[in-house]
């Protein structure tokens, strides 16, 4: 799980605009940077953590794509613009041919071969944020601002297609469902997250499920977003987070158990193990 973030300076941050995964890679020296000519590069998965702008306007239909096997990332603009693949090492930036990109479904695309355009000149960092300049237009790739604060399921399935799309393909036990649909008194669970945590994006859609399936009970889901390096934050102190994901159940407003560490495999038998009696 992720515990507090610690230390914030200016390079790490520039860092975490690539994808602390890609770029871990770069640093062991493991890496080696492929052109998509030279195969087909697979892998690359729907991410929530960049945003674009093209000349200083937000594409908010923008989809942006990392791939930790082809250790690159595509953006694919929504105004029809070519897709656009970054190498972290290199800092390569290359166009590419639409038809080149195939939709493989459920939030993942595969870089066929031989789809290169044009080569373009390096990419820069100003301060979180990648430069990218290409056929006389400045793309911005910038980090997503994190979720903060309260928030129910439904905001949160709207406020990230990745969580959406995994909650989705979560499969809960139904007979720890059915269980729980039973479950007496007032039931309120509040789950600790923080956007920017890898282990939340994996887990915290789980949850979001099990949510959607007790839609019509006596348990209440809320979420509470917390920023990167959250010591001091006024609900984590109140409560005691210290890691994320970290669910608090209370049953008639008194604090009855937490969801942590490898609860998160299946939050809703971990519920059931507080509950159910």
């Amino acid at each position: 799980m992720q515990a507090i973030s610690k230390g914030n300076n200016h390079g790490r941050r520039a860092m975490t605009v690539l994808g602390l995964a890609l770029l871990a890679l770069v640093a062991s020296g493991r890496l080696v940077a492929q052109s998509p000519s030279d195969a087909n590069q697979a892998g690359f998965e729907l991410s929530d953590d960049w945003v674009l702008e093209v000349d200083g306007v937000g594409d908010s239909g923008a989809k942006i794509y990392s791939s930790s096997q082809s250790r690159a990332i595509l953006v694919m603009r929504s105004d029809g613009g070519a897709p656009v693949l970054i190498w972290p090492r290199s800092r390569v930036v290359e166009t590419l041919n639409l038809m080149g990109v195939a939709n493989r479904g459920e939030g993942f695309v595969e870089i066929l071969k031989n789809p290169v355009l044009a080569t373009h000149g390096p990419f820069e960092v100003v301060g979180t944020t990648v430069v990218l300049r290409i056929d006389g237009s400045e793309l911005h790739l910038k980090p997503k601002p994190a979720l903060v604060g309260l928030y129910d399921a439904a905001g949160m399935l709207d406020n990230s297609k990745v969580y959406a799309r995994r909650a989705d393909a979560y499969q809960p036990v139904a007979e720890t469902l059915a269980k729980l649909k039973s479950v007496p008194g007032n039931v309120r669970v509040r789950v600790f997250f923080g956007s920017w945590c890898p282990a939340c994006s994996q887990m915290v859609p789980r949850i979001l499920n099990v949510a959607g399936n007790l839609n019509e009970t006596n348990l209440n889901f809320e979420f509470y977003g917390l920023p990167k390096g959250f010591q001091g934050e006024p609900e984590a102190t109140r409560y005691n987070i210290s890691s994320v994901p970290t669910g608090v159940v209370f049953v008639d407003e008194k604090e009855v158990g937490r969801l942590a560490g490898n609860d998160w495999r299946s939050p809703e038998s971990a519920l059931w193990k507080l509950l159910g009696s």
